[in-house]
């Protein structure tokens, strides 16, 4: 059982962190009186730009120090940037399932043209660069569209393939037993028949896929914002500080370190959970660590 799995509860524990940290993001940085947008200069060194004190500027003020140039707190970025990625990576990751059953089921339960055509689209999305598409679409698009939007259906229209390919699987065998055959002789209609007898029988294999998506679309995230095509300023994003940071790591690692490690946790924290979740929903695996 899940409980058994002393990594896939450290990942529970830590995503629960996480996700505290980032429904109570405007709670905690009051607490610290800071907020991830106000420039405080008088936190800087003014010879050089980067934080004054040691470790980045960590204080009692500024519980992970503060950003060079700008003096912004970076507990305040690093606690409203989980917010930021928790957000679009799960957004993202809904759209990915809800497309991806669809289009899945429809592919295995009514097979023929519908099954080779869900197929091959598929296999080209699979195959396709997606990620050079998403850098020159997030370069072009107008700057009064919504960007976490754009990012949210972007990500998630290129996440389905994989998705629709295990619910099609499982469709596969699940139309060959007797409750599903039983219910279209009784007359139910192909709608009927996946709200009421597949989609039951699918939510183990949903929930896992998608626990394991997460990470990918977190990470996806900050990788387009730390290439200048995701979140814009001053929006807290980890993979924009990431970006930012990269330039002062040789003289302040710890701008570095805060962000780094936050989206090191939680790529982390949603893999080992959703190995475990697979594992225990699985009754041909015995979890013994």
């Amino acid at each position: 059982m899940l409980r058994r799995d002393r990594w896939a509860l450290a990942g529970a524990v830590t995503i629960a962190v996480l996700g505290l940290a980032a429904v109570a993001a405007d709670l905690l940085t009051a607490i610290e009186g800071q907020d991830p947008y106000s420039y405080r200069t008088e936190a800087l060194d003014p010879r050089t730009g980067g934080p004054a004190g040691a470790l980045g500027g960590v204080s009692g003020e500024h519980w992970f120090g503060v950003e060079p140039l700008t003096g912004r707190d970076l507990f305040a970025i690093v606690v409203h940037g989980a917010r930021t990625s928790f957000l679009i990576g799960l957004a993202a990751t809904l759209v990915s399932v809800v497309l991806g059953t669809l289009v899945g089921a429809a592919a295995g339960y009514r097979g023929g043209w519908v099954d080779r055509v869900v197929t091959w689209t598929a296999d080209v999305f699979l195959g396709f660069p997606y990620l050079i598409f998403m850098i020159a679409l997030g370069a072009v698009v107008p700057g009064h569209v919504s960007r976490p939007l754009l990012l949210v259906l972007v990500i998630g229209f290129f996440g389905w393939p994989s998705i629709a390919r295990i619910v099609r699987a499982q469709v596969l065998t699940l139309k060959k037993r007797n409750f599903v055959s039983a219910a279209r002789i009784l007359g139910a209609s192909p709608w009927q028949v996946f709200r009421t007898e597949l989609l039951p029988n699918l939510w183990a294999p949903i929930i896992v896929v998608a626990t394991l998506s997460i990470p990918g679309n977190i990470g996806l995230e900050a990788a387009l914002s730390f290439l200048g095509v995701g979140i814009p300023p001053p929006t807290p994003s980890w993979g924009r500080t990431i970006s930012t940071a990269v330039d002062w790591v040789s003289t302040e690692p710890m701008f570095l370190f805060f962000p780094g490690i936050a989206l090191f946790l939680a790529t982390w924290a949603f893999t080992v959970f959703g190995d475990g979740l697979r594992d225990a929903l699985d009754p041909k695996t015995d979890v013994r660590r």
